[in-house]
């Protein structure tokens, strides 16, 4: 472990590999290291500060309200970090309604895109269907720490 703090410290650590440390401190922090459960708390602590402030900002504090929480650390609903986001938003924001996305972002780009251009509905239906398949695979990359695929992700027939 001290090996590992004095390489990110010290910059050895390739930024492009950062990401493996996820799954790690998750794995540690699911077998009890008290530092790692520490780093995972704050975690949520800051997720469930930053929604607050916005539906404080907003006045939706009142409202029920979907808080929508979006990226591949949050979309491996890692129990502990999961569970203490919900805890800390029913405290704090009671009717905030917790939703994990686990849709790529070109997903919501690509449906306004269908929005502006007046698209039939089989076009959404098409376009939902086949990141329908993407998001399963999207959360088990998150969960594993794998980010890159190895396939025609984009249906264009051809590697991405």
């Amino acid at each position: 472990m001290y090996e590992l703090i004095e390489a990110v410290h010290l910059g050895r650590l390739e930024p492009s590999h950062r990401y493996t440390l996820t799954p790690v401190l998750f794995a540690v922090a699911a077998g009890g290291d008290e530092v790692a459960r520490a780093i995972v708390d704050r975690q949520a602590e800051e997720v469930v500060t930053m929604a607050t402030v916005a539906l404080t900002r907003l006045d939706l504090l009142a409202e029920e309200t979907p808080v929508i929480l979006g990226g591949g650390v949050l979309a491996a609903r890692h129990p502990q970090l999961d569970d203490r986001v919900r805890e800390l938003l029913a405290e704090r924001a009671p009717k905030a309604a917790p939703r994990v996305v686990t849709a790529p972002p070109v997903l919501g780009a690509a449906l306004l895109g269908l929005d502006h251009t007046g698209a039939p509905p089989a076009a959404y239906a098409r376009l939902r269907a086949h990141y329908d398949g993407a998001e399963g695979a999207a959360t088990q990359r998150a969960r594993t720490g794998v980010t890159e695929t190895d396939g025609d992700e984009l249906g264009t027939g051809s590697p991405s």
